[in-house]
């Protein structure tokens, strides 16, 4: 059912996710990262800002805190699992692995590479600090128009 608070959090964080997939550029080899990045992220924050952070707005601010916090970590999971698994198809291609089973562990060595690549410690305030943030943007507008 749609809501204003899932809205706000839908707009809300496709917006965060555009402005994220811009600070990740400086962490790939030679500052290039792939060409779909930024539609990637903002398209991962606006589903993902509808589902988990818009159907749970209207409970408080409190809970919005620990909402942003779950939202920024599915979007988390959701970008790294998309870019390994984007390398893995690549590496699939040339022929890298010997099978299915293969190629899927060597995607979650890739999401672990990517993962680790992105440790940074003000990358990571922004993520969580942007997330909570946002959060409470959505749950001010799911309380004033419910």
């Amino acid at each position: 059912m749609p809501t204003a608070g899932r809205l706000a959090g839908a707009v809300i964080f496709a917006l965060f996710g555009w402005y994220i997939g811009g600070i990740m550029a400086p962490f790939f080899p030679e500052e290039r990262p792939p060409a779909y990045l930024l539609p990637m992220c903002a398209a991962f924050g606006l589903f993902i800002g509808w589902t988990v952070c818009g159907s749970r707005t209207g409970k408080g601010y409190v809970n919005a805190v620990s909402n942003g916090l779950t939202t920024i970590g599915a979007f988390s999971f959701c970008v790294v699992f998309a870019l390994g698994g984007n390398q893995m198809i690549s590496n699939a291609l040339r022929n890298r692995y010997d099978g299915p089973m293969d190629a899927l562990v060597g995607m979650f060595e890739l999401m672990i590479e990517h993962a680790v690549q992105f440790l940074d410690v003000t990358f990571l305030a922004t993520l969580i600090f942007g997330g909570i943030i946002c959060a409470l943007v959505a749950e001010y507008f799911g309380k004033k128009y419910p």
